[in-house]
C-alpha cells in the first residue's frame, strides 16, 4: 500500500515539474521571438529640424500726426482754477479750430485737480491753492500744419505740449507685407544652412512673429522748438518684422 502510495505522489509530482519546465520554456522563447521580431525596439527616434532668425525693414513716410497739448492752471480756490482751466481750454480748441482742425479731431482727456501745498515755519504743510489740468488731442492730417498748430495753441492758452508722435494709418497694409518679407528671409537661410550639410528643408513647425511699429516721437517739443525752426519735420517711420521658424529637416 505505502509503495502504491508512494509511487502515485511521484508521478504527480513529475508531471508537476513537467509542466513547471514547460511553462518557463515558453515563456523564454516568447521573450525571444520579441527580441528577434523588434531589433533596436528600445532605441528613441531622433527628431531633425532647423531654426532660423528672418529680418525684413523699412522706412514709410508718416500721414498722421497726434498733438497731445496740456493746459494747466492754478488759483486760490478749486473754483477759481476750475473756471480758468475751462475758459483756456475752450480758447484753444476754438483756435485750433479756426487753424482748420475739425471738431471731431479734437478731445478732451486726463481732467485733474489737486491742492497746492506750502510749508510753514513749523514744518506743517497747508493748502494754499489748487491746481487744475486737461489734456487736449489732436489729430492731424496735414503734416505742414503741425507747427503753425503749435504755436496757435500756445498763444491761446496752452502752456504744456505734452507730445507729438507721427503714424501711418494704412500701417497695416505694411506690417503683412513685411511678415512675408522676414518669413522668405528665413526660408532662405534655411535653405542655404541646410544644402551645406547635404539635406533639404521640409514643413515649418513653428512660427514666432516680433515687429515693431510704434509711432516715432518728436521728442521734448519745447527744447527742440528753441534750438532749431524745423523741429518738427516727420521724417521716415522705420518699421521692421523679426520672425523665429523651425523647420523640419530631411536627410536622405
Amino acid at each position: 500500500m505505502r509503495a502504491g502510495r508512494t509511487a502515485k505522489r511521484t508521478g504527480l509530482w513529475g508531471t508537476g515539474l513537467a509542466m513547471l519546465v514547460l511553462g518557463l520554456f515558453v515563456v523564454t522563447t516568447g521573450a525571444a521571438a520579441q527580441g528577434m521580431d523588434a531589433p533596436g525596439a528600445g532605441s528613441q527616434f531622433q527628431k531633425r529640424s532647423i531654426q532660423v532668425q528672418g529680418q525684413a525693414t523699412m522706412s514709410v513716410e508718416p500721414d498722421v500726426a497726434y498733438l497731445r497739448l496740456g493746459v494747466e492752471t492754478q488759483g486760490d480756490t478749486l473754483a477759481k482754477a476750475q473756471g480758468q482751466l475751462a475758459e483756456r481750454a475752450s480758447k484753444v480748441l476754438d483756435a485750433l479750430s479756426q487753424a482748420g482742425i475739425d471738431r471731431t479731431n479734437m478731445k478732451t482727456s486726463s481732467y485733474r485737480v489737486s491742492p497746492v501745498y506750502s510749508t510753514r515755519q513749523d514744518k506743517q504743510n497747508v493748502i494754499i491753492g489748487y491746481r487744475a489740468e486737461t489734456t487736449i488731442n489732436v489729430e492731424v492730417a496735414d503734416l505742414s500744419s503741425v507747427a503753425g498748430l503749435v504755436d496757435a495753441a500756445m498763444n491761446a492758452g496752452a502752456n504744456v505740449v505734452r507730445s507729438i508722435s507721427y503714424d501711418r494709418k494704412d500701417m497695416q497694409t505694411f506690417k503683412v507685407q513685411l511678415i512675408q518679407a522676414a518669413c522668405m528671409d528665413a526660408k532662405m537661410k534655411a535653405d542655404a544652412a541646410a544644402a551645406a550639410f547635404g539635406a533639404q528643408v521640409g514643413a515649418p513647425v513653428s512660427v514666432d512673429i516680433q515687429d515693431s511699429f510704434s509711432a516715432r516721437e518728436a521728442g521734448n517739443v519745447m527744447m527742440m522748438k528753441a534750438a532749431a525752426p524745423d523741429f518738427l519735420s516727420p521724417g521716415e517711420l522705420d518699421i521692421g518684422v523679426s520672425v523665429s521658424v523651425e523647420f523640419d529637416l530631411r536627410v536622405e
